[in-house]
């Protein structure tokens, strides 16, 4: 598996910085202008629906007043004399613009107008229009007790294409007061001369019918002329038009300045109540203007939210970029300087030894004190290589060159440099050899390790006077053990203490020189000979277990 560096991470972590509030503004934009569209068309179809209401309670407005009228007119003919009343309704048909014929029902459902005698061409083809209706007189009393639409007796002829409705009761309320004779109303819609008519009929306490059959052509003048003029800029349907069409689907009339395309299908229809039942009036609009200007603005503020997101990951990278560059220098800087240390430092640790092989036995003072420089210049070049191999190990730059040889001999050498130094501590080793044979190892990696391990136990474990160590070898791995007797090491830093420059914080450490890179890299150097190096548990100090791998390769 390919390593990624720290560099690579930096750019993931940054593009995912940028993304992620992209997609998330992105994916929240689209769902508010989901809902913002589904909310825009409930309102659109609720103001189309109200439209529509408007028209429609509008076209029923004028029926109410026309039956009111025809009413009041049933009163006027139904107290004429019989000896004056063919002539008194002939009179009436000539002045009233709207109705352009009448039939008169006995009680008996005797057809009492348009009379046998003297009966015009006009009245005689009305009567033969209407005879399925006015022969029919079970029709009126069928729908005389129904409140709402009825249909047809079984007994009426289908063929005739008849739909008859009873007015509501409210508008038999309406003229209670002054039509208190009246019985039953209502409207029948029957077909002739290629379209639909409207007959409405009244029946009064004597069971007597009057039906008055409607002009079409004035019936409709006068419903446009309730409606909108088509020919105003402003008549409230800014962008839309409504069309009124018959019970053949035939557009009668349209208002607004909306330009309907042919076959162009509604945005809303409403059917018309009775005696339009038919009819319907229609809602063109356009579409979704609203709804791409919305998404235009969301689009402009997530590029320009995007934009501002991407300007200042590119500002934090160049700003992290130029501190990693001068890092670099600095770690540089210090690995220069520590390569120019390490050659004094290996001369005035070789001069001193010379130095104290030429003294004689009677020169202690002097001994010691060479012995405090060959000790010092140890401690530094431990130090000293610590930082080169954590430089190393940043740059992925360690190898490991293993050699055949014996662990036992490499630790006792390890000792060797430590024992001065420590037996003026006053620290005693218990060596437990158990690496006699001869197996591949990278010296320079356990000399590294084992100068970290004994170097925190001289500085921090003292107290204990003792360092235990033991190796042992099992198959393909050898163990060592590093056991002191200090005050250990507490519960919550045990996980910490292998992260680079953590160091634990209490009055043992307090005034203590350190890096707190020493763990680290040992357990960096272990794992890179094929093992580890782990904190095991003791009841005592802190014991630490390095495990290496002595296979050839």
């Amino acid at each position: 598996m390919k390593h990624i560096s720290t560099q690579q991470k930096i750019k993931i972590i940054l593009i995912l910085l940028i993304t992620l509030p992209i997609c998330l503004l992105a994916w929240l934009s689209f769902q508010l202008q989901k809902n913002e569209q589904i909310v825009q068309a409930h309102q659109a179809q609720n103001l189309i629906e109200t439209r529509l209401k408007a028209v429609e309670r509008e076209l029923t407005a004028y029926f109410e007043q026309l039956e009111v009228q025809l009413r009041s007119d049933h009163q006027t003919l139904a107290e004429l004399p019989q000896n004056q009343s063919t002539d008194q309704v002939r009179n009436y048909l000539r002045e009233s613009p709207l109705i352009q014929n009448i039939f008169i029902l006995s009680s008996t459902g005797h057809l009492l107008f348009p009379p046998n005698i003297q009966t015009s061409i006009k009245e005689k083809s009305f009567i033969s229009q209407t005879k399925s209706i006015w022969s029919n007189p079970e029709l009126f009393e069928s729908l005389a007790s129904h409140e709402e639409t009825s249909p047809l007796p079984s007994t009426i002829d289908r063929s005739a294409q008849l739909e008859a409705y009873v007015s509501p009761v409210s508008q038999k309320k309406a003229v209670a007061s002054f039509a208190p004779s009246i019985l039953s109303s209502g409207w029948i819609s029957w077909f002739s001369e290629n379209h639909h008519r409207l007959l409405f009929w009244v029946k009064d306490s004597t069971n007597r019918v009057i039906g008055f059959d409607l002009n079409r052509m004035r019936m409709l003048s006068d419903l446009i002329n309730r409606l909108p003029d088509a020919t105003q800029l402003h008549n409230g349907l800014n962008q839309s038009a409504i069309q009124l069409l018959d019970d053949n689907s035939s557009v009668l009339y349209q208002w607004g300045n909306y330009q309907v395309a042919d076959n162009e299908q509604p945005l809303g229809t409403r059917y018309l109540s009775p005696p339009l039942a038919n009819w319907k009036v229609n809602y063109f609009s356009h579409k979704a203007t609203a709804t791409i200007s919305t998404w235009l603005s969301t689009l402009a503020g997530s590029l320009a939210f995007g934009l501002t997101l991407i300007g200042l990951g590119i500002y934090f990278y160049r700003e992290h970029q130029r501190e990693m560059q001068q890092a670099q220098q600095r770690v540089s800087f210090v690995n220069q300087v520590s390569h120019e240390l390490k050659t004094p430092l290996t001369n005035i640790r070789m001069y001193a030894e010379l130095m104290a092989e030429q003294l004689y036995e009677e020169d202690q003072q002097q001994k010691r004190y060479i012995n405090v420089i060959t000790g010092e210049s140890l401690r530094l070049s431990r130090l000293i290589e610590n930082v080169l191999n954590f430089s190393r190990s940043q740059r992925n730059a360690i190898k490991v060159n293993k050699a055949p040889g014996i662990i036992d001999e490499c630790i006792k050498n390890t000792i060797i440099a430590f024992e001065a130094t420590l037996h003026n501590k006053g620290i005693l080793f218990d060596v437990t050899y158990g690496a006699e044979k001869t197996v591949y190892f990278d010296k320079s990696i356990i000399e590294q390790i084992l100068n970290n391990l004994l170097s925190n136990a001289e500085k921090y474990a003292h107290t204990g006077k003792k360092i235990h160590l033991t190796t042992l070898l099992e198959d393909n791995q050898c163990k060592i053990t590093v056991q002191d007797y200090g005050p250990g090491i507490p519960p919550a830093a045990q996980k910490k203490i292998f992260d680079p420059f953590y160091r634990v914080s209490s009055k043992l450490t307090d005034g203590i020189s350190g890096t707190g890179i020493g763990l680290s890299i040992a357990r960096q150097l272990a794992k890179l000979h094929g093992g580890n190096l782990i904190l095991i548990p003791s009841e005592v100090g802190a014991c630490f277990q390095l495990s290496i791998n002595i296979a050839p390769n």
